[in-house]
């Protein structure tokens, strides 16, 4: 049976389907400081100085566990703010955190309203959190924070989740968060949610286990499941707009000012909170995207159809298409009518659920004739063609990779795989 909730996958400088880059930083230009030095100060930057002393006063707070200290940064006469601010700095406190600190670039973007009014100023701030074990590097974030003058000095007034960075990766930032895990694999989960962080962490250690007994493979760097519905949007989707269960991710740093990227900082699957219950009672989707998480090493020089071929084939074990039926009559006309090809670039994406369907037949039919270690053979032949030739997705090397490892045509791949998807 096919599954109601299509398993997307996000990584970002690696292979997969892309639904948004969680660190992506839109084009914001260098806006006119908006803002006039405060009485006294002759400095046009000494705003943009106090509020960064400002961020470096929050900064020793969260690592010294000082919550008093943290909430005399943020404007007292919010008391809403003031409570989203205190869980940030307990969900902060029950995570593993070893560094941060913010970088405050001295341009002015049009202030957010504060509530009782007063001299504001809202610059382009980078924020930077490592959580031990989990990040290699400060995941780096860009952050809408509005600060305002006050009778004590400079205060937070406002932060809220900025559109242009919906997708930026900030669990800790929201409703109130538990945690279960180690430095290897963490999880996270709402406070309330109705499945908690120990019962994901199980169900994950289970899937992935399942995962590196079939792949005969362990993952490179630890994992961090954020099913919280903080950061990355609670809603996953695709252009489409089908619901996902879960997606993957890497996440990135950047320097100071948010500049230039320094690295990769970890690796994400993100649970749609809406559905953690039918990952835990049904592990196929968690099963796919733990597959691209043990699989990232191969980058993005894969096709589409290779990397989530795989995922479904490693997801669905030990089922096959053999074992699975359509009730779908539309989708059975839409299988009768597509081109039999394997599916290129540009048109990734366009049916999703017959897109990662006709993946999984490609897989089935290199794998079962051929075995699993040619299959991973060719996703490592991408990866270094791609690399030196500087190709994505697989681009204009397909025949030159399929015959080298299988002496294959591709339109022999994609027929093989239409004889498997015909006879569901």
């Amino acid at each position: 049976m096919l599954a109601l909730l299509l398993p997307l996958t996000l990584v970002v400088g690696t292979a997969g389907c892309t639904v948004g880059d969680p660190l992506a930083k839109p084009d914001l230009g260098k806006a006119e400081v908006t803002t006039t030095a405060a009485p006294g100060e002759k400095d046009p930057y000494a705003e943009f100085g106090a509020v960064q002393r400002v961020l470096d006063e929050r900064a020793r707070a969260l690592l010294g566990g000082d919550r008093k200290r943290f909430l005399a940064t943020v404007d007292r006469d919010n008391s809403k703010l003031r409570r989203r601010q205190a869980a940030m700095f307990d969900n902060l406190q029950v995570l593993p955190l070893t560094n941060v600190y913010y970088g405050v670039e001295r341009t002015a973007l049009l202030a957010d309203p504060v509530r009782g009014g007063g001299h504001a100023l809202r610059p382009v701030v980078v924020e930077h959190v490592q959580l031990r074990g989990v990040h290699q590097r400060p995941v780096s974030n860009d952050v809408t924070m509005t600060f305002v003058q006050r009778r004590g000095g400079w205060v937070l007034g406002n932060e809220r989740e900025d559109p242009l960075f919906a997708a930026q990766f900030r669990p800790w930032y929201g409703t109130r968060i538990e945690t279960a895990g180690d430095a290897a694999l963490l999880v996270m989960t709402d406070e309330d949610a109705e499945v908690g962080a120990d019962e994901l962490l199980g169900q994950t250690r289970s899937a992935l286990a399942s995962v590196t007994g079939v792949l005969d493979q362990e993952p490179a760097a630890p994992l961090l499941v954020d099913a919280t519905s903080n950061g990355a949007a609670t809603e996953v989707s695709n252009a489409s707009g089908e619901d996902a269960a879960a997606v993957s991710f890497t996440t990135f740093g950047s320097s100071r000012l948010g500049g230039d990227y320094t690295g990769v900082a970890g690796a994400v699957v993100k649970a749609n909170p809406d559905y953690v219950s039918q990952l835990v009672e049904d592990d196929e989707t968690l099963r796919h995207e733990l597959t691209h998480y043990v699989l990232s090493g191969y980058g993005n020089s894969n096709p589409q159809w290779v990397t989530e071929g795989i995922a479904e084939y490693v997801g669905y074990r030990p089922g096959t298409l053999a074992d699975s039926y359509i009730e779908d009559a539309g989708l059975e006309r839409r299988i009768d009518e597509r081109e039999v090809r394997l599916i290129p670039p540009g048109r990734w994406g366009d049916d999703p659920e017959l897109d990662y369907l006709s993946a999984e037949a490609f897989a089935e039919f290199l794998i079962s004739g051929y075995g699993l270690d040619d299959y991973l053979e060719m996703m490592d032949l991408f990866r270094r063609m791609g690399r030196s030739r500087s190709v994505v997705y697989g681009e204009g090397i397909v025949d030159d990779v399929l015959r080298r490892v299988y002496d294959l045509e591709a339109d022999q791949v994609a027929r093989g795989g239409f004889e498997l998807l015909r006879g569901l």
